[in-house]
């Protein structure tokens, strides 16, 4: 019996390790981590390019259209509105808690660790300093391609209304079924 006893507790002993790098990490960890990331900085430049994409939208919207000062004044009033519900709903105040729940969901407290002593280093900070800007020429890029994407999309997008109206008439047109209620057949 006391043979089983140490050998359980060399087993405990041995494996505590694996189960203290799989602990989940603490908030303030995780805090530090998405500090160390600079994390607020690419929520203020999310939103940045928030408003960018809301103005060039209208301005799509707007296209061929000339609006006099009193309706640019209605729409500057819409865009400063929505963009205010926006800022304040997608704000690192509000955001910070759920980073900090899905950082904790996903890593554990050593993984954490690694990252927050990654991100101290010169070549973590190059990173955050750097990553945005790779993001932006992403996205850029993507722009490009998708816009050249778009007559192709816009193909099939105009093939499908076809066929949904095509079925539509001819659904209209389809003599309704017979209705015999009696259980009787009709012939």
């Amino acid at each position: 019996m006391r043979l089983r006893t140490i050998g359980f507790l060399a087993l405990l002993l041995t494996t505590s390790p694996i189960f203290a790098a799989d602990a989940p990490p603490s908030d303030a960890s995780v805090h530090e981590l998405l500090q160390v990331m600079q994390a607020h900085k690419l929520v203020d430049s999310m939103m940045g390019q928030v408003k960018g994409m809301m103005q060039k939208s209208e301005q799509q919207s707007l296209a061929g259209s000339s609006v006099d000062a009193a309706e640019q004044k209605i729409l500057d009033q819409q865009d400063s509105e929505v963009y205010e519900v926006m800022r304040q709903a997608l704000s690192w105040e509000s955001l910070e808690p759920v980073y900090i729940d899905m950082y904790k969901k996903s890593f554990s407290q050593k993984e954490v660790n690694d990252m927050v002593a990654f991100y101290k280093s010169p070549s973590g900070q190059a990173v955050v300093v750097k990553m945005p800007l790779l993001m932006q020429q992403g996205m850029q890029i993507m722009q490009k391609k998708i816009a050249v994407l778009m007559p192709d999309m816009q193909k099939i997008a105009q093939e499908t209304t076809s066929k949904l109206a095509a079925y539509k008439a001819s659904k209209d047109k389809a003599p309704a079924p017979s209705t015999n209620t009696s259980g009787k057949s009709d012939g």
